[in-house]
């Protein structure tokens, strides 16, 4: 294992990424510093980098080297967006910066940013189709793909801290976007599978906003769809505050709040000249681009093909301490899917919560192991898998939670009834027993049992297991089951 620090300079900020790395391209962030230095204020209004602004960030590239040594950091990369190209004092601004620190930048071009932030919002939500507004501090982009590649680019010269610095009424900025983007049919999505989809702080802060308005009862960011009307409401609430009151705004940055009315100007416009009904959270986006395209290299040519195998694959690395039989119990949960179809007939639909549950069926045991399955829908939701819907989560949470029957709680489960149904309540149960027998016919952990075949017979059901040897331990345990069986899927077990 190999331990990285990535630390990125943009406009507004200075970002220090501790990370684990290991072979096979998998990582997992242990530590975050972000410093707010507001560089891109003293390029923009002076065209260098100012001697209080180069003083204070050698001392915070200082604390960040001796975090790095701290910690038994091997390798450090660190990267400079574009806007310090436009700084005369770059030179001997990161001559000083490696003679006293000894941190060597890189800068990135415009289309290297872009390629950056596209990696991080592909490799984060399943949108195979779709078009990024991302706003930046002096820039805004707008990225239309298909098909996972890039097709067109747009990218206004403005952003939130630009406009925000020059003082611009967000009615001036809402027109301007209007008029810059205006006749942009590349930009139109035709066919209905294509979706919008926002990264950038303003867009974070914006679903964390909406959240409130719409009282959403998960706190995550990634994947959270924000309706035009709940927009709306967000930009009526906040577009005539004055910097305290906009401060205290619970999930605003205070680093950023004088600059989020001109950022959600810019995306108002956006929506409107696209005239777009939903636009999609991402919380990857520049950052998380530049960690992708560092652990897992082969994503600067080609997006991940299955984030969610990815990021399952990834909680497998770092958190399975034991031997972990996970797939043998994934594998064993789809075949038992499908085998039992026509008795819990549930759609397709509810294959990947399947997944997620049944390769997180013992996740719980982080926290404690004593009824580990008690604790499955906190860890799931909060486990950071890119690619997975909210609702898909929640069933994933909720499935893998019915291991034991007796966890589900209905007070609970009420807490998401707008985005849960009825159907949703009978599928948790009916997956959480498949979940728990798949389990328990690996209960050796070896992979003994490495098929079924069922035969239904009136109101019995007789499970052939298939295996490499004697498998009397795992097939005990699974009768285990029997009576949760019944009571779910109405049918006696046998198995064999």
């Amino acid at each position: 294992m190999e331990k990285i620090a990535i630390i990125e300079m943009n406009e507004i900020d200075l970002k220090l990424v501790l990370m684990n790395v290991v072979p096979g391209g998998y990582y997992n962030v242990f530590d975050k510093v972000n410093e707010n230095l507001k560089l891109g204020q003293s390029v923009l209004s002076e065209g260098i980098i100012s001697s209080i602004k180069i003083t204070e960030t050698l001392n915070v590239l200082k604390m960040f080297r001796m975090v790095c040594e701290n910690n038994s950091i091997s390798k450090v990369i660190a990267v400079a967006t574009s806007f310090i190209k436009e700084a005369k004092n770059q030179k001997s601004f990161f001559d000083e910066i490696y003679n006293n620190t000894s941190f060597s930048f890189t800068v990135l071009n415009m289309d290297e940013e872009i390629k950056a932030i596209y990696s991080g919002v592909i490799n984060y939500v399943d949108v195979p189709k779709g078009v990024i507004i991302d706003v930046e501090a002096n820039y805004t982009h707008v990225i239309n793909y298909n098909r996972r590649t890039i097709l067109n680019i747009k990218t206004l010269p403005y952003g939130c801290v630009s406009l925000a610095e020059n003082k611009v009424p967000y009615s001036e900025i809402i027109e301007k976007v209007n008029n810059d983007l205006e006749g942009m049919e590349i930009f139109l999505p035709t066919e209905q599978d294509v979706m919008y989809v926002g990264t950038g702080q303003t867009m974070i802060s914006v679903g964390k906003l909406a959240k409130r308005v719409a009282h959403y009862p998960l706190d995550i960011d990634n994947n959270y769809v924000v309706s035009s009307n709940v927009f709306d409401a967000v930009f009526d609430k906040v577009k005539d505050l004055d910097l305290d009151q906009t401060v205290k705004l619970k999930g605003v940055s205070e680093d950023r709040a004088d600059y989020l009315v001109s950022g959600m100007a810019i995306l108002k416009g956006v929506l409107k000249v696209f005239n777009v009904q939903n636009i999609s959270v991402s919380s990857g986006g520049l950052s998380e681009g530049l960690i992708y395209n560092y652990v897992v290299p082969e994503t600067n040519d080609k997006p991940l093909s299955d984030m969610l195998a990815y990021s399952l694959d990834n909680i497998r690395v770092f958190y399975d301490m034991q031997k972990s039989n996970t797939l043998n119990v994934y594998n064993l949960a789809l075949i038992l899917f499908k085998q039992l179809k026509v008795m819990h007939k549930l759609p397709r639909g509810y294959i990947k919560p399947l997944r997620i549950a049944s390769s997180m069926y013992d996740c719980g045991k982080r926290i404690n192991f004593d009824n580990y399955t008690k604790y499955s829908l906190d860890v799931i939701i909060n486990s950071k898998l890119n690619g997975v819907s909210h609702k898909d989560l929640l069933l994933a949470g909720f499935a893998c939670k019915c291991q034991n029957l007796d966890n589900l709680s209905l007070s609970e489960w009420v807490k998401y009834k707008d985005i849960l149904t009825e159907d949703d309540l009978d599928a948790v149960r009916k997956l959480g027993v498949i979940i728990n027998l798949a389990s328990k016919l690996d209960s050796s952990k070896s992979g003994n049992v490495h098929d079924i075949s069922c035969d239904i017979l009136g109101d019995s059901i007789i499970m052939k297991t298939i295996v490499k040897r004697d498998a009397a331990f795992d097939i005990r345990q699974a009768m285990k089951l029997a009576a949760d069986f019944k009571k779910i899927l109405k049918k006696n077990l046998q198995i064999i």
